[in-house]
């Protein structure tokens, strides 16, 4: 009996052995494996995927128009003289001329802001020639005027002296960051009834604020703004484009965003 167990143990070893040297054998163990594996991984717990919550998207807009608080230009003096000596001090004379005028009417510490003096060889064509006129030396005096009905009469007496040009002339608000972010409150007051209108039309109620945003540009606010015009003086005529002293209303835009969760 022991004999014939032995036989057939050995005989069960052979038979498995052949059975996996088989390769149809072996390809079908590893089908069966990988279904066994996709079974169990179909029993698995499908993860739940939320919902996204539900909301209302709101635009406001604000706006504040103020007058403008003060206004700045530049003052150019510039003289061509054969001697630069000559033409430095010429520039000097009209220049101590602006500031005592300017400072008359610009008393703030920095109304009255003096560039530093600039100097070139001057050329110009005669005959189609290139040929030397002299030395040419200019300085620039940049003026803030706060109170703007002193304006027309500052410009009056500056047109009397030998400057040269008038230039850059701006106007703009020294509260205008405060007036900016007075729009930009405005604007999301707007967007929160916007949304508590489109709200009430579809019968909902609006719940807490997920996300505000300004979406102002630059561009769309008019708070502080200048004139490209400039007076160009030539002895006692004028030459260029004028411009007017009375000031425009500064208007200063904003433009918001409201994203809010809706009940």
């Amino acid at each position: 009996m022991a004999g014939r167990h032995t036989l057939n143990c050995t005989a069960g070893v052979i038979a498995q052995h052949l059975y996996f040297r088989n390769p149809m054998n072996q390809l079908r163990l590893v089908v069966a494996a990988g279904l066994s594996l996709l079974s169990l991984n179909s029993c698995q717990p499908t993860p739940a995927v939320s919902a996204a919550p539900r909301q209302v998207k709101s635009v406001g807009y604000g706006s504040v128009t103020v007058y403008p608080d003060y206004a700045e230009l530049t003052v150019d003096a510039a003289f061509t003289r054969p001697k630069l000596k000559d033409a430095v001090a010429e520039v000097q004379t009209v220049v101590d001329q602006v500031l005592a005028l300017s400072r008359r009417y610009a008393k703030g510490a920095n109304d009255v802001r003096v560039s530093s003096t600039s100097s070139n060889k001057e050329f110009g064509y005669v005959r189609e020639k290139e040929v030397f006129i002299g030395f040419n030396s200019t300085q620039s005096v940049t003026v803030r005027i706060t109170d703007l009905k002193q304006l027309t009469p500052y410009l009056e007496e500056l047109l009397a002296t030998r400057i040269s040009r008038i230039k850059n002339l701006s106007y703009g608000h020294t509260q205008a960051d405060s007036l900016r972010r007075e729009a930009d409150v405005l604007a999301l007051r707007d967007a929160a009834k916007t949304a508590d209108k489109m709200c009430a039309a579809l019968h909902v109620k609006r719940g807490a604020v997920l996300e505000a945003s300004d979406s102002s540009s630059p561009e769309s606010s008019s708070g502080g703004y200048g004139q490209s015009a400039d007076i160009e003086l030539y002895g006692k005529g004028f030459g260029g484009r004028g411009f007017k002293t009375t000031p425009e209303l500064l208007r200063f835009n904003s433009t918001c965003s409201l994203v809010s969760a809706l009940e």
